[in-house]
Order: C-alpha cells, then sequence, then structure tokens
C-alpha cells in the first residue's frame, strides 16, 4: 500500500528535480540579471511545481522570440553627422546595436494637452490621402475610441490604406470581440493583434507586450509618446469625464524620422500578418530641423540598446536629471547610476503617480522611491490625476521620451519606442512642462511603519515580474 502511494510522489518528485535543474540551466545560460536570478530562483522554491510552470511561460521569452521575430535592423539615411558630444555617444551605442536611428532636419512639435492631441490626431486621419497606420498597445471603444474607428472607416471607404495593429493584452476587450473591427475591413480596412494569446502561450511569449504608440498618416506624419487610444488620454471637450484624463504627452514628428517607424511598423506588421508592405518613400527634408535619434526596444533589438543609452545618459550627467514615469522601478544598475549620480552632486528629480492604474506597480516602486529620496534625491507624488508620460531630462541637453517607462518590463521584455531629443527649444518646452507638473505636486513622505518597510521590500524582490 505504501508503496503505490510513494512511487507516484517519488516520480513527480524526480520529474519535478528534473525542470527544476532545466530551469537553473537555462537561466545560467541566457545570462540573467542577478535581480532576475533571485526572482525566478525563489519563485520556484517557494512554489513547488506551480514556480516551475510559471518560469516555462513567462521566463522564456527572450531565448525562443529570438527565431520568431526577426531583429530590427534600422539603416542610415542621414548624411550629417550630430555636433553635440552627448549625441554622437549614444549614435555610437545605437549603431553598436544595428540601429542607425539618427536623423536631422526633423519638424517637430510637442503635444502636451488631451484635447489638443486629439484634435491633431483627428486631423491627420481627415486629412490622409494615402495611407494610415495605426500600431498601439491599448484601443477601446469608448467615445474617444468609437469616434476614432468612425472616422478609420471613412477613410477607409474613401480609399486610403487603413492598417490597425493592436496588442492582443493590452486591447483585450477588442481581441475576444473584435465584431466592431469588421466594420473596418467590409470598408476595405485591415487589422491585427499582435500576440494572439493562444499562440502566444504556446510559444512561451505571453508576457511579451508591443507597447510602441506609431501613429503614421501618409507615411509623412507621424505622432508618437505615451498615449493609448482611449478617452483615459485624449479626446473632445465633451467627451472629458468628471475626473480628469490623465497626464501624458505625444509629439508630432515630420521629417526623416517618420522613416525609420514606418520600417518599425512594416515589421511589426509582416510579423503579425505575413503581409509585406511596400518600403516607405524618401523622407521629406527641412531645413535646419531637429536631431532626433529613434530606438526602438525589445526582443528584436540587438542587445539591450535602450538599457544601454539610458545607462549612457545618467553617467554622463552632471547638472540635474529630471524624471516623469508613472512607473519607477529600475533595474538594479539603473538604481545604483541614479545612487551615484546624487553622490557626483547631480540633482535627481522623480515625478511620479501618488496612485497608477496598477496597485501592484505601486507597491512594487515604493522601496526604490523610498532608496532613492534617502539617498538624497527629490521625489514628488502627482495626485491631481494618474501621470502617465515618460520623459526624463538630462542637464537641459538631451530628452529622452517615447513609450518606456522606467520600469524592468520596458527596459527587458516590452516592444518600445522612445526618442532621444537635443534641440533647446524642445528641451525648454519639455522643461516647462515639467515644472508645471512639479509645481502641482506633492512632497513624498514615505511610512516610518516596519511592517511598510518589510512589505515593500518583499514586493522589491518580485519587480523583474511586473
Amino acid at each position: 500500500m505504501n508503496l503505490s502511494i510513494s512511487e507516484p510522489t517519488l516520480w513527480l518528485f524526480a520529474f519535478n528535480t528534473i525542470l527544476v535543474l532545466t530551469a537553473l540551466l537555462h537561466m545560467l545560460y541566457r545570462h540573467r540579471s542577478p535581480q532576475s536570478l533571485m526572482a525566478w530562483l525563489l519563485t520556484i522554491i517557494l512554489l513547488p511545481y506551480i514556480g516551475v510552470l510559471i518560469y516555462f511561460i513567462f521566463g522564456l521569452h527572450k531565448s525562443l522570440s529570438d527565431h520568431k521575430k526577426p531583429k530590427i535592423s534600422i539603416h542610415n539615411i542621414s548624411e550629417k553627422d550630430p555636433k553635440i558630444k552627448i549625441a554622437i555617444q549614444i549614435g555610437q551605442i545605437m549603431l553598436a546595436n544595428k540601429i542607425a536611428g539618427t536623423t536631422h532636419d526633423n519638424q517637430v512639435i510637442i503635444l502636451d494637452k488631451d484635447t489638443t492631441t486629439y484634435y491633431r490626431f483627428m486631423q491627420a486621419i481627415q486629412n490622409a490621402k494615402t495611407h494610415i497606420h495605426i500600431e498601439t498597445y491599448i484601443f477601446e471603444l469608448d467615445c474617444t475610441g468609437k469616434e476614432i474607428l468612425e472616422a478609420l472607416i471613412k477613410k477607409a471607404r474613401q480609399g486610403v490604406e487603413v492598417r490597425l495593429l493592436l496588442d492582443a493584452f493590452g486591447s483585450f476587450s477588442l481581441y475576444l470581440k473584435p465584431k466592431p473591427l469588421k466594420q473596418l475591413t467590409e470598408a476595405g480596412g485591415h487589422y491585427a493583434f499582435f500576440h494572439p494569446f493562444w499562440s502566444a502561450i504556446t510559444n512561451s511569449q505571453i508576457n511579451l507586450r508591443n507597447h510602441r504608440k506609431i501613429y503614421l498618416f501618409d507615411q509623412k506624419t507621424l505622432l508618437t509618446g505615451g498615449m493609448n487610444l482611449t478617452n483615459d488620454y485624449l479626446g473632445s471637450d465633451k467627451n472629458l469625464s468628471e475626473s480628469q484624463r490623465w497626464v501624458d504627452l505625444m509629439f508630432e514628428i515630420k521629417g526623416p524620422s517618420t522613416f525609420h517607424y514606418q520600417n518599425i511598423f512594416n515589421e511589426d506588421w509582416l510579423y503579425s500578418t505575413q503581409e509585406k508592405l511596400s518600403p516607405p518613400p524618401k523622407p521629406i527634408i527641412f531645413t535646419q530641423g531637429d536631431i532626433i535619434q529613434s530606438l526602438p526596444a525589445g526582443p528584436d533589438v540587438n542587445s539591450e540598446a535602450l538599457f544601454e543609452t539610458l545607462l549612457h545618459s545618467i553617467y554622463h550627467a552632471k547638472i540635474h536629471i529630471q524624471i516623469s514615469t508613472p512607473y519607477f522601478i529600475p533595474d538594479s544598475s539603473v538604481m545604483n547610476a541614479l545612487l551615484i549620480a546624487i553622490k557626483r552632486g547631480v540633482k535627481i528629480t522623480l515625478i511620479t503617480p501618488k496612485l497608477s492604474d496598477h496597485l501592484i506597480f505601486d507597491l512594487g516602486s515604493s522601496s526604490y522611491v523610498r532608496e532613492l529620496l534617502e539617498a538624497g534625491g527629490t521625489v514628488l507624488y502627482y495626485d491631481e490625476s494618474i501621470l502617465h508620460a515618460k520623459l526624463i531630462i538630462f542637464d537641459s541637453l538631451s530628452a529622452m521620451i517615447g513609450s518606456a517607462n522606467l520600469d524592468y518590463r520596458s527596459l527587458f521584455i516590452n516592444y518600445e519606442m522612445v526618442n532621444f531629443i537635443y534641440s533647446e527649444h524642445l528641451i525648454e518646452h519639455l522643461s516647462s512642462w515639467f515644472e508645471k507638473q512639479l509645481n502641482q505636486s506633492k512632497i513624498y513622505q514615505p511610512s516610518n511603519k516596519r511592517s511598510r518597510l518589510m512589505f515593500e521590500n518583499m514586493t522589491r524582490i518580485m519587480t523583474p515580474f511586473l
């Protein structure tokens, strides 16, 4: 009797041991960071059997995706070399990762108001003559989403090539019930979902998100930044609810940078649909325009280009670093770089929402916020609404803006798009915007309760999964 009971248990134990050893070997082979390695080890130890299963579902995305989505390679289309030292250095890091994303003579407009962004977006749809290519994380059919979809359907009926690429997880309600999107296809448009759930599960890519925001019109005008297509981010005055919309940033680009964005959209569309689109035409060149370094990040990019350029920018800063991010969950290298910067005399100012849209992210960030404050950084909580803007200004010489949060997921997991900009007038605009949010924020005062400190440190262990 005892033998019949113990044999299955013994076999199950042996099977789990083999799986654990396989997972450990895979971790060591992939050169994971100590932070990620410790988190996965604790998960496997504290959750026998289940922990290994979680790892094989969520932890293999990097190795398997290497063979699923081809690496993006951005070719040089600029005949000029930047004269700014930090721009040259960032450009060299990008080139080492096969990303020649530096372009000159762009025309850039910062969009920092939800209604202004909405009207520019709708105007761009209405003015489109040949192409509308939209790639976003969240598209909801609320009042704003319905107006956008109706405008897209109208343009498709006019013969404009309309393509809509949505992340299956971010736009989950539409993924489950895509019937409204069939009106777009009936009008001649096209839509697709990035990483459909079943294929994502079977390929161990369920943890991957396409967080890029690429809104292209006639392959000449680009809107990009951090805003998704819902009423939380942008919309008309009549659709403004009682609570404020989230605070976010977008910018409109015309010029050579749109060429790189169009190529990235084409690659993402090909991966999702197996349909190859025609390469974009030669971009418009503006006289005495702005320098932009467009940087994609994710499993389809060589090495960790976003992480490397961010780390270099922090170490290069001499006066101040101003950070706006909804989720402050940096990896240990970025956190240490910020702490060292404070010791070097660099003033670090962080604005983050008092409460974001994800409680678990708020819990995960609290220990990092406390550590930055205790080291001498300035931390403020924005509580007017949810601050969703992703912006880092370095010494008023350069700024990083785009879809990437300052967290582990954006730096190492998600498909993202960021831009480094260096034009004085753009940085002045962003600095003024930052000061405005600063004046509407409150100084962070951490709790001194021991139970709170213990809980913060416990959640910190799990931050690589967030």
